[in-house]
């Protein structure tokens, strides 16, 4: 179905409606939403609207709905001036009878207009949230139809809830505290307002932002009121102090010194500062820490330039702030160490979307201008309270988990859990020294060492275990070995897919892209494309982005041997290839 393109910016495009209609499809009323999208008030009948190609599924749907049955379709519905639009319809038989009928409701949401509104929405979150974090006077909000009422205030990008209970929860507390009589009247014309839903309001009245003592300040109270979508008033407002005892002092990662001016995020004082308050306030949320660096970040600066570093950094920033969207603090340490604390995460699979949604933009954002590996990171992440009541303890455990990220092959984040990292004064190994290129490969040479010597006690029985641990050493995600009929004899790694073999492994076009050594490393698949297009296309299809591959005779057998990284680029130093050809060489001799 082609319809028109133009559906954005439209006057009478709206992004929902109600409608109410009869059994023969007459529309008995709507709400304003609808009545501006189709253009008429009266003499609607629904099935005018409807696009001929839906107009049999949507009749059907309509005429054998029961009372208390509801139905979802995605149907293309005709505004006022003929134009079709793509609508998510919930026609809903909820037993409503007019005039001894039986009626259906129908809600309509125009999906190109929700989408439009809904980006629009986002933008203005973010102006609000900026506006919200330089604002000086208390908040303050009533629902009436959750009936909690707040006082809050911006400090930075944290706010604080002085107040939020029931509405007549805090109207009891507030009759014990004041005393009197004039205090208690000034009260009460500040609670109607409330409760009513008073328009345009102003009064003088006694509060407390002091949840500990309970102290009360005097305001000059400034409020209005709106209906929410469910058609209950809220009302909002800002409370001015007329005394002065009331607290206004600036904290530092709210003042512009807090600022780091290469990135334009907040630098280490003001990071640590924040999530000591944060943490003080006891606010019973959870938190996120989430330490990380970039990968290789010296190997970009000494190839392509510091300025291209800085760039690095800058795109960094901007990735973090928009995916961030509010929902914490970013800061810089320093160099390329950056930090999050989050306050609105508040589950494990939203922060594992926000990380890979975050790793992926970077990953792929100067992927045209490296020509042998990508921008990416490692990232570490502890949870407040879980982890830790404290900024050092939780920054200990993220800071471990950065390290074992970098350890086990960079590129990836790690959330720390006791069970499998042990406590912070388990940690023997010392992860910093994997940074430097002469301490890691004489780690590196003790490691495989203790993998080689398995092998030759126990043989074939040691694979399982020796492929596993060369997964958690090198920057590698699976590995397969097929025979030299293009079986595959073993492999490890959660593969998408396991790529067919068949027609490549006895291809010469294949088997010429081996080198002296009888191996070949390649750092970015789409290479590949060009000197062998089915093995691209099997690799492709199993989001293998990068692999080293050899191959050994043994018993006139030949073995080949692939080390796959998958949904990324990679490059490898010489010594860790080094190091996993010796090993695939002694695997092939127990096959």
């Amino acid at each position: 179905m082609i319809i028109s393109e133009n559906h954005f910016g439209k006057e009478n495009c709206v992004a929902y409606g109600d409608v109410l209609i009869r059994r023969n499809y007459e529309v008995i009323k709507a709400d304003e939403h609808f009545y501006h999208f189709v253009e008429k008030l009266v003499g609607i009948n629904f099935l005018d609207i409807v696009h001929q190609d839906h107009l049999k599924d949507f009749k059907m749907s309509f005429e054998t709905l029961k009372p208390g049955e509801h139905c979802r379709m995605i149907i293309l519905l005709r505004n006022g001036i003929g134009e079709y639009y793509w609508t998510d319809m919930v026609l809903s038989n909820n037993g409503k009878i007019l005039s001894g009928e039986n009626v259906i409701e129908a809600r309509c949401f125009f999906l190109s207009a929700v989408e439009s509104r809904y980006m629009m929405a986002l933008d203005n979150v973010n102006k609000y949230r900026i506006i919200l974090a330089t604002y000086r006077n208390y908040l303050f909000d009533y629902n009436s139809y959750d009936d909690f009422f707040t006082i809050y205030r911006y400090k930075g990008n944290q706010c604080t809830a002085f107040v939020k209970e029931p509405l007549e929860d805090f109207r009891y507390r507030m009759l014990q505290l004041l005393e009197s009589d004039s205090e208690k009247k000034e009260f009460a014309t500040f609670y109607n307002y409330l409760k009513n839903g008073a328009n345009t309001f102003s009064c003088l009245v006694y509060l407390p932002v002091d949840e500990v003592t309970n102290k009360l300040h005097k305001f000059k109270v400034t409020g209005d009121s709106l209906f929410s979508t469910k058609k209950s008033p809220i009302v909002a407002g800002y409370l001015e102090t007329v005394d002065d005892d009331a607290s206004d002092v600036v904290p530092y990662y709210s003042t512009s010194e807090a600022i780091d001016s290469a990135t334009g995020l907040l630098n280490k004082r003001a990071c640590m500062e924040y999530t000591k308050a944060v943490i003080a306030s006891n606010d019973d949320k959870i938190h996120y820490m989430i330490m990380f660096d970039v990968d290789n970040f010296k190997s970009i600066n000494d190839t392509y330039g510091h300025l291209f570093g800085d760039e690095v950094l800058g795109k960094i920033a901007n990735i973090i702030n928009a995916n961030l969207n509010g929902r914490g603090i970013a800061g810089r340490f320093g160099g390329d160490e950056f930090y999050i604390f989050t306050n609105n995460v508040n589950d494990e699979e939203t922060l594992r979307i926000l990380l890979t949604t975050m790793r992926k933009e970077l990953q792929y954002a100067f992927d045209s201008r490296i020509e042998d590996f990508g921008v990416t990171l490692s990232v570490g992440v502890s949870l407040y309270p879980n982890d830790g009541n404290d900024y050092e303890e939780l920054f200990r455990k993220a800071d471990k988990c950065l390290y074992l990220a970098k350890e086990k092959g960079r590129n990836r984040f790690i959330i720390y859990d006791e069970k499998k990292h042990g406590s912070i004064e388990d940690n023997d190994r010392h992860i910093h020294k994997i940074l430097d290129l002469s301490e890691h490969s004489e780690y590196m040479s003790g490691v495989v060492s203790d993998m080689i010597l398995d092998i030759i006690s126990r043989g074939k029985d040691a694979i399982d275990d020796v492929a596993k641990n060369l997964l958690e050493q090198f920057e590698i995600d699976g590995l397969r070995i097929y025979n030299d009929n293009a079986e595959l004899v073993y492999s490890c790694g959660d593969y998408k897919r396991m790529p067919d073999m068949t027609k490549v492994i006895k291809d010469q076009a294949f088997l010429s892209r081996y080198g002296k050594n009888n191996s070949m490393s390649i750092g970015m698949v789409p290479s590949v494309e060009a000197w062998h297009k089915v093995l691209f296309n099997e690799l492709s299809e199993s989001n293998i982005m990068a692999f080293i591959s050899a191959w050994f005779e043994f018993n006139y057998r030949r073995y080949y041997f692939f080390y796959d990284v998958f949904n990324h680029k990679s490059r490898w130093n010489d010594s860790d290839r080094n190091f996993v050809l010796i090993i695939s060489k002694i695997i092939a001799s127990v096959l």
